[in-house]
């Protein structure tokens, strides 16, 4: 038995390759195993199922399509469909024909406009269908007891005539309407409709616009597993209408992807060129239902994201606040951002950030600071000067977010700043939780201000009493211990030494890295001093802020005999710090605030601080560079920052 694969199937990319149980080389391309379609319909002797393979750069996919028997050899001379499909007036004339049954209050009017038809066209068959329906869902349908039988003799000869009627159109928008209506006298035919569009996709008789209709009523009732079965074979007509995919129907493509399977790969690498190729020209209703997309299918892609931030750059001058909001939120959710986008949000503030009038635009702006540690200093005085200019109307709740990313990404805005701030908390430091209320604290010291008002209050015995959370205790602890390190002002410690001193775990990266390159640094420090790893300070509240990761002290005081009272053995030692990437701001260059307090406090206790950036040291590791490795291990080591 012959077996042809129109040439259609074998467009993309133009390189595809076939699946066989008894292929041995490439010169077997065509060759094909059978399978039998689930349903009745595919037992037809002129299909059978056959799987295909496409290569797309490296990936290769194996992807399901029907085969269409070879009966006639001089079939091979008919070309397939190559003509746009193009809508009837019958189908253009479907609604006007819709609201004329509509008019119908009965079936005997349904049937008396029947008869009045020169000609039956499967659309005037659907609109009586659809109105019987309507009529019978309504309890419209009663008539005598004695004509009770005829009137549904009559009906069923009808209805049957009617539905052969819409079969036989070639008009493939009707038979999308068959599949849209809520008909139940229609429900069960719908799969025959399916089976019939689905030979027209083959054909290539459908645009694309009616293409990704069928696909999303196929996903609708994915449930059926006659209809999800057919979904990932549709592949083939989206690869054929490749040159009809415009900066319009882009969206309506992109929408059928979450419920694709094996054709999903294939879809998606179609979806991101024709992204590449249309960027400029999509609107921002399309663009943000297609990174909607994104987020529904959870999809991280190297090559699309850069062309979402190229568009949004392009774009922003047209966006009005919510739209930004509803954007930068979404490349938040994607956890994606990039120098466009930075540079977007920056040009709109540049231009609009006088007149914004929505605070959770600011909110959702600083958000995505946070989110990517995005230390963007003209992003940031705006925000925190709009934040200035309407400190009375922000609500409690809504201070955190306003506050906490300055110190956080320690962008220190002015000393006015952080005056009105702590006037405003004091005036609200009830209204707020005690958690945010201490991260806003924490931010103040990550910058080196010092809130004493606001921290003799909240660390009074009566609203200490309150506090009942762990997490909540040990940043008040914190507080307390950083504020009695570093100012001199504060009258502390005014807690009581935390009983339940939980040890500190070291970051199993930093644990690796060092078991990895210990020898390294022993070499380039000598015989003068000694090594030891993950020390926690004593007396110390339990936080990560008082663990050093490596500790080179004098020979012979090791962890367990180091006197941290002694002035002299502090000066003599080196605390080396670690920092892995999300130490730093997005630039990989300046360290976060909790990181930049660690170090200003170990150089206040006498203790010289090295910095080390894991990236670098895992670099030379895994290349096996270990004359760079030591050479940026004792570069390092010479220059340590001094004591306070």
């Amino acid at each position: 038995m012959s077996f042809i694969l129109w040439r259609s199937y074998s467009k993309a990319r133009n390189n595809v390759l076939s699946c066989a149980n008894n292929c041995n080389s490439l010169s077997s391309i065509y060759t094909y195993f059978t399978r039998t379609f689930s349903d009745e319909k595919f037992y037809d002797p002129e299909f059978t199922n056959s799987t295909i393979l496409i290569e797309n750069g490296f990936n290769v996919h194996e992807l399901p399509v029907v085969v269409r028997k070879l009966k006639d050899l001089a079939d091979l001379n008919v070309p397939p469909s190559t003509e746009t499909p193009r809508a009837t007036n019958d189908s253009l004339s479907y609604h006007l024909i819709q609201e004329e049954f509509k008019q119908c209050m009965d079936l005997r009017e349904v049937f008396s406009l029947i008869t009045k038809c020169t000609k039956i066209t499967p659309n005037i068959a659907l609109g009586a269908i659809e109105r019987i329906y309507d009529l019978e869902k309504d309890g419209n349908l009663y008539v005598p007891k004695t004509e009770n039988i005829h009137i549904n003799f009559a009906k069923g000869a009808i209805l049957e005539k009617l539905l052969k009627v819409v079969m036989k159109t070639e008009d493939t928008q009707t038979i999308l309407n068959v599949l849209r209506t809520t008909s139940l006298v229609m429900e069960p035919h719908k799969h025959k409709f399916c089976d019939e569009l689905f030979l027209r996709v083959i054909d290539n008789k459908l645009t694309l616009e009616q293409l990704c209709d069928f696909a999303l009523f196929l996903i609708k009732n994915n449930n059926q597993q006659k209809y999800s079965e057919t979904i990932d074979k549709l592949w083939v007509g989206f690869v054929d209408k490749e040159k009809e995919i415009n900066e319009t129907n882009i969206v309506h493509v992109f929408a059928v992807l979450p419920g694709l399977r094996v054709s999903k790969k294939t879809i998606v690498a179609l979806l991101e060129q024709k992204l590449s190729e249309l960027w400029s020209k999509i609107k921002v209703q399309a663009m943000l239902d297609i990174i909607n997309i994104f987020i529904t299918e959870k999809y991280f892609s190297l090559q699309s994201f850069p062309v979402l931030g190229h568009w949004l750059f392009t774009n922003i001058h047209a966006l009005d606040d919510d739209e930004l909001l509803d954007i930068i939120t979404k490349f938040t959710r994607l956890k994606y951002t990039d120098q466009q986008v930075e540079a977007a949000v920056e040009k709109f503030l540049k231009h609009k950030g006088s007149k914004i009038k929505s605070q959770v635009l600011v909110i959702g702006i600083l958000n995505y600071c946070m989110q990517f540690q995005l230390c963007n200093q003209h992003i940031l005085n705006v925000c925190s000067q709009y934040f200035l200019n309407n400190i009375k109307q922000v609500p409690s709740s809504f201070l955190k977010s306003f506050i906490y990313p300055f110190g956080y990404l320690y962008s220190n805005p002015s000393p006015e700043f952080w005056m009105s701030v702590e006037d405003v908390l004091l005036d609200n430091c009830y209204k707020i939780n005690t958690d945010d209320l201490s991260s806003i604290i924490l931010s103040y010291i990550y910058c080196g201000q010092y809130p004493l008002k606001l921290v003799y209050k909240i660390f009074s015995a009566e609203y200490i009493a309150k506090v009942n959370n762990n997490d909540v205790l040990k940043k008040l602890h914190l507080i307390d211990t950083a504020l009695s390190l570093e100012c001199k002002e504060y009258s502390g410690p005014l807690l009581p030494k935390d009983q339940w001193f939980k040890p500190v775990l070291q970051d199993c990266r930093i644990k690796n890295i060092l078991e990895k390159i210990k020898d390294n640094i022993l070499s380039v420090i000598g015989v003068s001093m000694e090594l030891s790893t993950g020390i926690v300070l004593p007396n110390y509240c339990s936080d990560e802020t008082y663990l050093i990761d490596v500790m080179l002290h004098p020979v012979g005081k090791d962890d367990n005999t180091f006197n941290w009272k002694s002035p002299t053995i502090r000066n003599g030692s080196i605390a080396i710090l670690i920092h892995l990437p999300d130490h730093y701001c997005f630039d990989c260059e300046q360290l976060i605030g909790p990181q930049i307090m660690k170090k200003k406090q170990l150089k206040i206790l006498g203790i010289k601080v090295v910095s080390l950036k894991y990236t670098s040291l895992s670099k030379f590791y895994t290349s096996h560079d270990t004359v760079s490795l030591q050479k940026y291990l004792t570069e390092k080591i010479n220059n340590a920052e001094p004591c306070s």
